[in-house]
């Protein structure tokens, strides 16, 4: 038996369902509250909810933060630009899964 087939391997499910809390969130993405408070209210991520308190995350907006984050750090993109950017990057991978579904087709 090789190394790779005797390893088991680990397959995690993100979902979009709104599990998480603001404090759930804050924890795992590291952020103060304002920073989740800005991230809402430029619209990169949006929760289930009224108001801080009652407010639910999904796994997806995790991620979301994650890749907003490193745009914010490594570009130095502001909160505007960070939100343009994630946006053109989701659809240029629309774009490519389309284009590959097109070829496929042909």
């Amino acid at each position: 038996m090789t190394e790779a087939s005797s390893r088991t391997q680990q397959v995690d499910i993100v979902t979009d369902m709104p599990a998480l809390s603001t404090d759930d969130l804050r924890a795992i993405c590291g952020l103060s509250p304002d920073q989740v408070q800005a991230y809402v209210a430029e619209g990169i991520v949006v929760p289930v909810g009224v108001g801080p308190d009652q407010w639910r995350f999904s796994q997806l907006s995790v991620i979301t933060i994650r890749r907003a984050y490193r745009l914010e750090r490594d570009l130095g993109l502001n909160l505007a630009g960070v939100a343009l950017a994630l946006e053109l990057m989701d659809e240029v991978d629309s774009l490519k899964r389309r284009l590959a579904r097109y070829e496929q087709e042909y």
